[in-house]
């Protein structure tokens, strides 16, 4: 292993075959003179064995054996997993399975999706499904409505990377003239095989079909040769039930462990299958393709299908049809896959891989690019972690391989965009040895390092300062980006060769970061950071202006934006409705620091009660160290009728759903997020003049509580507020703070 490379991992069938996708693709690239090494993963069986013997020397080299040290080692480093059928392809046997995967994985499939449905989500193996190749071309819609899976996430991959081979076999055969006519009849797996009705009701179709007259004329008068493949977990005694008195020469039955499936596709002229996605590969020889499907009743009791009215067009579902189809003599492709397939098929393009050459490419140049955040606690929630996640969507959206690592996470899942691969240096709520361990040998505060400075580091472990150091010493990223400023100086230090950008955003304002961060600043003088980025000109300013701070090669202002889950589209904003009592949401951390703007809502409160005023009700949501008594005041100053308390918003999208309007009454918000969220949730929002939102109500001085008395009068008119109002404001923050405007900045300073 060469440190200074990145390492794939490649592995198909839990390691037990190499002659699908991830092998194919796998040996066209295996010797690329490039900054990628990478590994096969097999297991020693007999039909490997084989395989690797035909292996090249420098091929040989990288092939991994399952559950070899070597194995677990290359799967701890590995930098991107290629599948063919699922994760287990590619891991070790043990405790890694039980944890599941913590690499970006790409799923090669091992056939083409049009029959079948897929259980697979957009969020799959922890949310670390990167890429997801799809071969039919029409079905990038469907996947991403029923599967939830992200635009970004799917890549039309034109042929699979096994077609390479199967061409090959396919021209070589054509030249042998003296060729036996030969039927492939490929029955695939039901999942309500077992000792019930069904099974016994299919089995005796087989048995029919074998035994019809007609079908055993046709074979004999044509000179045909019939081969079922029965799918390879049926029993013996099934197998031995249907071929009880077989006596036809021209009649054949195997197992898949009994052939090489791809030849059989390439020696045979015709084939039958029922829901088996070998259709395509048949087709793509230009061979015809008979869909015989007996049990599509009780078949779809247990499995759903993309297409099933078209398909049932080209069904067959009796013996006697299925006869008098192949008495057709049909030998054109079957339309059901030929609009699926590509519109140009090109042997000679597909024999020299260069299908293949466009997929490493495209990895290739994503692995090259990676990027990085780190953060305190990026499972959490708060603006920085809203506007964290938003950026690592919006490059995901132009095909970035974005990477979280946070110092820790409260809870094991975290609501991130798909694809974006996150972890953690510990887990706060666990008490394995592993992590007690962590706790022990690392319990001395130097260990803190620069987090010293952190005003939450008493909510931290001094393993966080420790692990952090390491990890950056050995990343792989191309750009890392701190999100906070106390982790700026690792960051600095970091000594990682594969690391071109370093990016240091300052979400922070200058009078809270000497508030929080005592000594930071100071430290942080005394350094010179590449590329720095403030969310506004002000936040800039005042470091510049209060403490002279300057101290960066480069400096760019790169607003915040939202992520797709947590904004509505245009279309979907709704009119305000007139109504005799309105809710409001009041979004806030719920703490000592917090109390002014808290006196600010219960002024606002006493106001609307002196001038009785009681169609409003305003519902807050937060938490924090000032909660008891936040709750208690509300009971002492009986504002129960006026004040709601909602606890912690789980899901931004839906509660804003809930009510008519936003109000705010912060007086310090260093950007502005609040009101980011409520319009582009299509909600009218009033906020007081602080600096965040001087910043977004640039265009919108409607928005602004210039008083009490102001606030109230623009509440007693809110349905007056027309739906253009909502749209136009909508408009105005998407040219400025839109995924894309904002991540196209980005990409634009970290390539200067």
């Amino acid at each position: 292993m060469n440190k200074s490379k990145f390492i794939w991992l490649f592995g198909e069938n839990m390691g037990n075959t190499a002659n699908n996708n991830s092998f194919y693709f796998w040996r066209h690239i295996v010797e690329k003179n490039d900054e990628i090494e990478k590994y096969f993963i097999m297991k020693k069986n007999k039909k490997n064995l084989k395989a690797y013997k035909s292996l090249s020397r420098k091929e040989k080299k990288n092939v991994v054996w399952k559950d070899s040290i070597k194995h677990y080692i290359l799967f701890a480093k590995a930098d991107m997993l290629f599948v063919s059928l699922s994760y287990k392809d590619v891991t070790p046997n043990g405790k890694y399975i039980k944890r599941g995967i913590k690499t970006p994985l790409v799923y090669l499939q091992h056939g083409t999706l049009a029959i079948k449905k897929i259980t697979y989500r957009g969020n799959t193996y922890n949310n670390n499904m990167f890429r997801f190749l799809y071969y039919n071309k029409n079905i990038k819609e469907t996947l991403i409505q029923e599967n939830k899976f992200k635009e970004y996430q799917l890549l039309y991959a034109e042929f699979h990377p096994r077609y390479k081979e199967l061409v090959k076999r396919y021209e070589e055969y054509q030249k042998n003239k003296d060729r036996q006519k030969s039927i492939l009849w490929f029955i695939t797996w039901r999942e309500y095989f077992g000792e019930n009705n069904e099974t016994k009701r299919f089995i005796e179709n087989i048995k029919k079909v074998i035994n019809n007259y007609k079908m055993r004329e046709f074979l004999s008068q044509n000179q045909y040769k019939l081969k079922i493949c029965l799918h390879q977990f049926f029993d013996k005694e099934k197998i031995d039930y249907i071929t009880n008195k077989l006596k036809d020469e021209n009649i054949i039955i195997v197992t898949p462990k009994e052939i090489d499936v791809m030849d059989e596709l390439v020696y045979n002229d015709i084939l039958i299958t029922d829901y088996s996605s070998v259709a395509f590969d048949f087709s793509l020889l230009g061979k015809p393709v008979i869909l015989y499907q007996p049990d599509i009743k009780d078949y779809s009791k247990t499995r759903d299908f993309y297409y099933l009215d078209e398909m049932l067009e080209y069904s067959i579902q009796t013996p006697t049809k299925l006869v008098a189809e192949l008495k057709k003599n049909n030998t054109n492709v079957n339309e059901f896959f030929k609009k699926r397939l590509p519109d140009k098929i090109d042997f000679e393009y597909i024999k020299n891989g260069k299908h293949i050459d466009k997929i490493y490419d495209e990895f290739y140049k994503i692995q090259k690019n990676e990027v990085t955040f780190i953060g305190y606690n990026l499972y959490g929630r708060g603006g920085t972690v809203s506007a964290t996640l938003a950026l690592a969507e919006g490059l995901l959206e132009k095909k970035y391989l974005v990477k979280l690592l946070s110092l820790k996470k409260h809870r094991k899942k975290g609501d991130f965009p798909n694809a974006l691969n996150a972890n953690a240096l510990y887990f706060d709520k666990k008490r394995t040895p592993q992590y007690v361990v962590k706790r022990l040998l690392f319990f001395s505060k130097a260990n803190f390092g620069n987090l010293k400075y952190d005003c939450n580091k008493e909510y931290l472990i001094p393993y966080a300062g420790f692990a952090l150091k390491r990890k950056l010493k050995n990343i792989k990223s191309s750009t890392v980006v701190s999100t906070r400023e106390t982790l700026h100086l690792f960051l600095k230090e970091a000594k990682s060769p594969f690391i071109k950008n370093k990016i240091y955003f300052f979400h922070t304002f200058y009078n809270v970061l000497q508030k929080q961060y005592v000594g930071l600043l100071e430290e942080l003088k005394k350094h010179q950071l590449e590329k720095a980025v403030f969310i506004t000109e002000a936040g800039k300013k005042q470091y510049e202006e209060k403490a002279g701070y300057t101290q960066y090669e480069k400096v760019t202002i790169l607003n915040n934006c939202l992520e797709s889950s947590k904004m509505i589209t245009r279309d979907e904003i709704q009119p305000i409705k007139k109504k005799k009592t309105y809710n409001s949401i009041y979004l806030l951390r719920i703490s000592e620091d917090r109390i002014k703007d808290l006196n600010n809502l219960f002024d606002f409160v006493e106001y609307m009660k002196k001038n009785k005023f009681n169609k409003l009700i305003i519902h807050v949501y937060g938490i924090g160290d000032y909660l008891e008594q936040f709750l208690q005041r509300i009971e002492n100053e009986h504002d129960e009728e006026y004040i709601k308390y909602e606890g912690l918003a789980e899901n931004i999208k839906e509660e804003y759903a809930k009510y008519d309007f936003v109000t705010d009454f912060s007086l310090n918000h260093s950007f502005g997020m609040t009101y980011l969220e409520a319009i582009f949730n299509g909600k009218m929002v009033f906020g007081t003049i602080n600096q965040g939102s001087k910043e977004v109500f640039k265009d919108m001085p409607e928005c602004y509580i210039n008083s009490y008395e102001d606030l109230l009068n623009k509440i007693k008119k809110i349905d007056k507020i027309d739906i253009t109002d909502l749209q136009k404001h909508y408009d105005i923050m998407y040219n400025k703070y839109s995924r894309e405007v904002i991540t196209e900045k980005f990409i634009k300073y970290i390539n200067e």
